[in-house]
């Protein structure tokens, strides 16, 4: 929630800067939406239905027995919320595309405490519209 939120702070530059934004969540449609009622998001929050989206970057995981307890311990169904009995999970990732539909930056970490800082997004969009500018970096942590 705080990482929709803090897109949600840098939405209005992004969308000056002539970029779209959209988020994709694991949860099932009508949570995704009462997420988006609640922190007031301008922007799309999509639906991916079984991880696919996740899968095809390679980005979906299981969670292993122990983690599995200590979520159902907390409380945490992800089976409900995610339609994922087996309790799978996408790594977070940030993607900026190019108009040419290129991937121009890419920050995923599986460590989902270490997000990227959404005003570094904003700069990255900036200099795409700069003249001349080449893909930005690309950084994948493991």
């Amino acid at each position: 929630m705080m990482e929709l939120e803090a897109l949600q702070a840098v939405w209005p530059q992004l969308r000056a800067l002539g970029a779209s934004l959209i988020a994709i969540s694991p949860q099932l449609g009508q949570y995704g939406r009462a997420v988006r009622r609640r922190a007031k998001l301008e922007f799309d929050v999509l639906t991916d239905v079984h991880l696919r989206v996740a899968e095809a970057f390679g980005l979906a995981f299981t969670l292993p027995p122990d983690l599995k307890q200590l979520y159902a311990a907390f409380g945490n169904t992800l089976d409900k919320f995610h339609d994922e009995p087996d309790f799978r999970l996408p790594m977070p990732a940030r993607y900026v595309v190019g108009q040419d539909g290129r991937i121009r930056a890419a920050d995923v970490n599986p460590d989902y405490t270490s997000r990227p800082e959404p005003e570094d997004t904003v700069a990255v969009v900036r200099q795409l519209q700069t003249p001349g500018s080449k893909a930005t970096r690309s950084k994948a942590t493991s």
